[in-house]
């Protein structure tokens, strides 16, 4: 069996990507419902204080969907990853593979395979959020939820690239996944800086309600910067993990 279909195999047989698509389509599913009925909600618990709730909208539904996605879906990204790519946490498994293959030969196959199934749950989230919004409240904007999807996806392939480059110098799978959401969690904290947020991954986060809400597309430097990080986070991983002893 070739390390393309093992690590496929892999991801099925361990569950890992029905993780991913629980976490993703299940706040696809809730957010456009918790837009649409949190006014009968708050009215039904509220004990007869009257609480000011906005008016559903698709934008509202959408916003509510990537929020939650994102809070719990990081996390998810950050561990199934995380069990990929940290392979050297079993040494057992770390020298069998070492001993038959090049790293590269090993990372390429998980690092594709995790990306593929982080894109593919999010997008499918997304879309049953978009249809969701559509027939519970109204359709959102077809092109501004396209092109907000690409670039979060964009973020997540980032993620999960980071996450390798983690694992390069943590053994333990909770270690790596962790120390991974840390350093999203600073880079957003930095992103606070007005002056430096247009040119980090975490402000494509922003550009899903922005551009879902009609607004300008001008996330150009994150997204190159994104990209290039990416691609350093791949490239390095590959060469530090290749000079580490199993």
């Amino acid at each position: 069996m070739s390390l393309w279909r093992l690590e496929t195999f892999r991801l099925f047989r361990t569950h890992r990507i029905w993780i991913l698509l629980a976490v993703f389509a299940s706040f696809g599913a809730l957010g456009p419902l918790t837009a649409r009925f949190l006014p009968e909600i708050v009215d039904a618990v509220g004990g007869g204080v009257e609480i000011a709730v906005p008016p559903p909208t698709p934008e509202l539904a959408m916003a509510g969907y990537l929020g939650n996605a994102l809070q719990i879906g990081i996390l998810a990204v950050a561990f199934v990853s995380a069990a990929a790519l940290a392979f050297d946490a079993k040494p057992e498994m770390a020298v069998y593979l070492r001993t038959r293959a090049s790293i590269r030969q090993i990372l390429t196959p998980r690092y594709v395979v995790n990306m593929a199934a982080t894109v593919l749950s999010f997008s499918i989230g997304t879309a049953i959020a978009y249809v969701g919004s559509t027939l519970l409240i109204d359709a959102p904007r077809l092109g501004g939820t396209i092109t907000a999807t690409l670039l979060l996806a964009v973020y997540l392939v980032f993620a999960v690239a980071l996450t390798g480059l983690t694992a390069s110098f943590v053994r333990s799978v909770p270690g790596t996944a962790l120390i991974t959401i840390a350093v999203l969690i600073v880079i957003g904290i930095i992103g606070l800086i007005p002056h430096v947020d247009p040119w980090l991954p975490s402000n494509l986060v922003g550009s899903f309600d922005a551009l879902i809400s009609g607004g300008e597309f001008d996330y150009w430097r994150s997204l190159v910067v994104t990209i290039v990080l990416s691609l350093g986070c791949v490239l390095a991983s590959v060469g530090l993990m290749g000079r580490r002893e199993a």
